[in-house]
């Protein structure tokens, strides 16, 4: 789709220059990599996510900067902010890529197919130890799908089309429009290496940034409470926490049911602790089937999870 009418902007979006109030017969890719670019940050992520060159990002947003006489971002901190001209523009844009959404899912009745692109985020750990490893069954059943995992510790929205379906370790507070699902729950556990006796080690945990974490709550506890000691390494996220104890750095608190079949670890304590595991979806998007069926597969995988806890 390389042209698209988006007449029903009738409203100028505050800070826009007054070219932009007759949005008629716009070129919907430059509008696209424009999203892109603001949720993304960077040409290089923007390019990676469209599948496209960065030379086609940079030109398209110099030939949307041009027909608007407007600088749209600035540079900050090494990201891609957008200016106020940017911001309102990225507004009027979103309106119209949820417009566009639910005028495709109307013709193609909700879009009855499980086919096309599914951007499905999580945190490293459910990424790599959980999803990705089930997909072969997911996509053996719809060859016509094309999923994308993000495997990213920090929050990616799904109300801004950053993702189709986001899951988080705890009840979404962010996206408050969006459409949540608890999909089921996560057993954390001491671990160790394999053989490793556990009193000796120290606790491998999160550096000061992942504090409010639940488990480095627990682990900060426990330490009061035993004197045991913490050791001198500190990350932000679980897979690197599990890459610590199969080192042998010390001991620490994960996902148990997720390390089924993983060489060179055991679990060497009783359960610490529950997490709630959710999804978030666009609600323009919760119809579709593609949504629904990657919705419902995750529910089925972490029902099996939880059935193989130790």
């Amino acid at each position: 789709m390389a042209q698209a009418n988006l007449s029903f902007m009738q409203e100028k979006p505050e800070n826009l220059p007054d070219q932009s109030a007759k949005m008629q017969d716009w070129n919907w890719d430059d509008l696209r990599v424009f999203l892109a670019l603001g949720r993304a940050g960077s040409y290089a992520e923007a390019s990676r996510r469209l599948g496209i060159n960065e030379s086609t990002v940079v030109r398209r947003l110099q030939r949307l900067t041009e027909r608007l006489q407007a600088r749209l971002f600035e540079r900050a901190g090494g990201r891609l902010m957008p200016t106020a001209a940017g911001a309102g523009l990225l507004e009027a844009a979103e309106a119209a890529e949820a417009s566009l959404l639910k005028g495709q899912a109307a013709v193609t009745g909700q879009d009855r197919s499980v086919a096309g692109l599914l951007r499905i985020t999580a945190v490293p750990i459910l990424a790599n130890r959980l999803l990705v490893p089930a997909l072969p069954s997911l996509l053996g059943q719809h060859p016509d799908l094309e999923v994308e995992i993000i495997a990213e510790p920090s929050a990616l929205s799904v109300m801004r089309r950053e993702v189709d379906i986001a899951l988080r370790l705890a009840r979404p507070r962010d996206d408050p429009q969006a459409i949540t699902r608890k999909v089921g729950d996560l057993a954390y556990h001491p671990c160790c290496a394999l053989g490793r006796d556990p009193t000796s080690l120290p606790w491998v945990t999160y550096g000061a940034a992942m504090a409010a974490l639940p488990q480095a709550h627990w682990i900060a506890r426990k330490v009061d409470e035993t004197g045991e000691t913490v050791s001198g390494l500190k990350v932000n996220d679980a897979e690197a926490l599990l890459q610590a104890v199969e080192a042998g750095l010390g001991k620490a608190l994960l996902p148990a049911s997720l390390l089924t079949g993983t060489v060179g670890l055991q679990v060497c304590g009783p359960q610490a602790l529950t997490r709630e595991v959710w999804t978030l979806v666009h609600p323009d998007l919760k119809d579709l089937a593609r949504i629904r069926r990657a919705r419902d597969w995750i529910a089925r995988l972490f029902a099996k999870a939880s059935n193989h806890a130790p």
